[in-house]
């Protein structure tokens, strides 16, 4: 992937996060954001990780139903009665192991340059 396009996604990624950061706040990561891609470059690697999924086992019980067709006929129809229970299993996953701390990074400046410009954290003028 194009170098100059992972920080773009990124920050779209980050700005999605913040639904209600201000125009101030969102300038101010945006500045952030390039330095802590070079300090901490994308380095995705595959792993393992435990998820699971809810199944549908049977229980051992059945539910039948009888209910008559005709005249002196009847017709008994059975189920098996099952009951949902969550079973875990492996799942090959990719992740950049960089993107906490590149995150956190981006946090703590964008909070350092709104506390420098605005006084508080969050580059709220006031308005």
């Amino acid at each position: 992937m194009n170098r100059l396009l992972i920080p773009a996604l990124a920050l779209a990624a980050l700005s999605s996060l913040g639904g209600c950061a201000t125009q101030e706040y969102l300038s101010a990561q945006n500045q952030c954001t390039p330095q802590a891609y070079r300090q901490y470059p994308v380095a995705n690697q595959q792993r393992w990780e435990t998820r699971s999924r809810q199944v549908e086992v049977p229980t051992g019980k059945t539910k039948c139903v009888t209910r008559t067709t005709g005249a002196n006929q009847s017709e008994t129809i059975c189920e098996d009665i099952k009951e949902k229970r969550y079973q875990n299993y492996q799942a090959l996953v990719t992740v950049d192991i960089n993107a906490d701390p590149r995150n956190a990074l981006i946090k703590a400046c964008t909070q350092d340059m709104c506390m420098r410009q605005f006084g508080n954290p969050d580059c709220e003028t006031g308005r």
